[in-house]
């Protein structure tokens, strides 16, 4: 933010608030269009961090640090939503709060600063007056929201993303020790996955088994289904890019991409391996076994230093002159953490520029290399690692086996 020349910046989208405070709301999943909380954060470390959510939820960080997820902020701006917070108001003379949680409620009441306004947006405008100059550049994540403080207090206003994403690539020692605990589970969740394949067995029941293991691990799968699935079939076989609706059973002979896809304590899951229902063609398996050979000299060129897009060139690996065609093999190397693809580059971050310009890997990043081979010859053939960069190379997240899983 100081290198920006920005007074602070205004975070109201849900996954920047809580990176920024710890705090997240069950209504998160929602998917709501306008925000229902926000922070700002002051480029000078003597303003305040301010939390500004709706008045009824107040009591919820109290809720939040007691289960052992605190909260961060310094002080609290609030707002109506809807006619929750009127309701929250009214006197119910049936209940008793315990003593310790009204004081503990007195204490952050405490904190509170100015009135509760009617809606989110005038709560932001009354915020960053008591905090900032309407002539000082505040930046937000949020262009909407940034428009309309612009016409309520006439402040300078730019774009939070790209300092957002500088900030949220480099984990912090807490982060890294979550993503470790989440490889774990992943690792767990692949196996579940593969012992579920067989002939027999339908995508659609192996999906549902998925996201039930899933959910028991406290894991929240990908919406609509866990799985990523790498292709189609009727008559022959038709590989697409990802997900593909298949309802009849395995009768041998499918590949089946399992990119088992989620979210665990809001950080992304993100291992990929690659089943064959029955015994694999011994075509097939040399074709998986070139993939891995460029997939793990790629991975050995992650490190401190080295530019995404340098490490994801292919070419000059022998091992992808046995693809037919070579030409199909997709490599990508991106940056993830709250959402899949958190790089550092200039937005729209998902262009053409994201990968053939790529970025720098630092200590602290958490980087995926994807191997995906999409050949229609064969078949695909897929592979996916997460690594954690180092100060002198990188840790990989995942263990579980990049074998060719052939399952009866």
């Amino acid at each position: 933010m100081a290198s920006s020349g920005a007074a602070g910046v205004l975070l109201s989208t849900h996954d920047n608030v809580f990176y920024a405070s710890g705090f997240s709301s069950v209504m998160d999943g929602w998917h709501l269009i306008e925000p229902i909380a926000a922070v700002f954060i002051p480029t000078d470390a003597q303003l305040p961090i301010v939390l500004i959510l709706p008045e009824a939820s107040i009591i919820s960080l109290i809720v939040s640090e007691r289960g052992g997820h605190p909260v961060h902020y310094e002080r609290i701006a609030t707002f109506d939503m809807l006619n929750f917070c009127q309701t929250a108001r009214a006197e119910d003379a049936h209940l008793a709060l315990p003593d310790d949680l009204l004081a503990e409620l007195g204490e952050v009441m405490k904190r509170v600063e100015g009135q509760c306004e009617h809606d989110i947006i005038k709560t932001i405008a009354a915020t960053l007056t008591r905090h900032v100059d309407p002539g000082d550049c505040v930046l937000f994540d949020d262009l909407r929201v940034a428009h309309h403080i612009r016409a309520i207090t006439g402040q300078t206003t730019g774009d939070a993303l790209d300092i957002m994403l500088a900030a949220r690539a480099i984990k912090t020692a807490d982060e890294l020790a979550l993503l470790r605990e989440s490889g774990a589970i992943a690792d767990d969740i692949m196996a579940h996955t593969i012992s579920l394949l067989g002939v027999g067995a339908s995508w659609g029941e192996v999906e549902k088994g998925v996201a039930q293991y899933m959910i028991s691990r406290g894991v929240d799968p990908l919406p609509g289904s866990p799985m990523l699935f790498g292709g189609a079939y009727d008559l022959v076989f038709r590989p697409d890019l990802f997900r593909t609706a298949v309802s009849r059973p395995f009768t041998g002979g499918e590949i089946a991409i399992l990119e088992t896809q989620g979210r665990y304590k809001n950080f992304w899951i993100d291992i990929n391996r690659t089943a064959h229902i029955g015994p694999a063609s011994q075509a097939y398996r040399d074709q998986y076994s070139a993939v891995r050979d460029v997939f793990e000299t790629i991975s050995a060129r992650l490190k401190p230093g080295a530019n995404t897009a340098d490490i994801c060139q292919f070419r000059d690996i022998p091992a992808a002159q046995r693809l037919d065609p070579p030409e199909k093999l997709l490599v990508v190397a991106h940056s993830i953490g709250l959402v899949p693809l958190e790089s550092p580059v200039r937005y729209p971050g998902t262009g053409f520029h994201s990968a053939n310009k790529g970025f720098v890997a630092e200590p602290g990043m958490v980087i995926s290399i994807d191997c995906l081979y999409f050949g229609s010859g064969l078949g695909p053939s897929h592979m996916e690692n997460v690594f954690i960069v180092n100060d002198s190379g990188v840790e990989p997240l995942y263990q579980y086996p990049l074998d060719l899983a052939e399952v009866g």
